[in-house]
């Protein structure tokens, strides 16, 4: 007979070759989608990046200072701090995924930039894009 205990270690957190989460979305099938494996990660990493830190009230040191380099100059010194910011959040909070490439583009106005991160996770790669501008930055601003 299975208990509750291990009925919830296997539906809801994973097994031990699989991971789980839910996300939410909007779909007519309800209000939370199941997600496994590498897009857990990228969901994870997805949250770590686009919180700026001091604002997550358990842990303000949670998530990342990425929003600050929106107004930096677009040169070479603010592509390798945004690197060097990326690597140190992601394997700080969430590191179950390998990292393998980051690249970085300015926009054209030269306020903000486009990150492009590719990661691997056991046999699975995948990527993700994240745009970071002046909108988002004047939503921070208070912080």
């Amino acid at each position: 007979m299975v208990t509750s205990l291990e009925k919830f270690k296997n539906n809801i957190i994973g097994s031990g070759n699989r991971i789980s989460d839910y996300v939410p979305t909007v779909s007519s099938a309800g209000d939370f989608s199941k997600v496994t494996n590498i897009q857990v990660i990228l969901n994870s990493w997805n949250n770590i990046l686009l919180t700026p830190t001091r604002t997550y009230i358990a842990n303000p040191e949670y998530g990342s200072n990425l929003y600050r380099y929106i107004f930096d100059p677009a040169d070479g010194v603010t592509i390798e701090a945004i690197k060097d910011e990326i690597r140190y959040r992601l394997m700080l909070y969430d590191n179950r995924a390998l990292l393998t490439n980051i690249e970085v583009s300015f926009m054209p106005d030269r306020h903000g930039f486009i990150v492009d991160i590719d990661m691997k996770y056991k046999n699975d790669t995948a990527s993700m894009v994240i745009e970071f501008n002046k909108k988002n930055a004047l939503k921070l601003e208070g912080n």
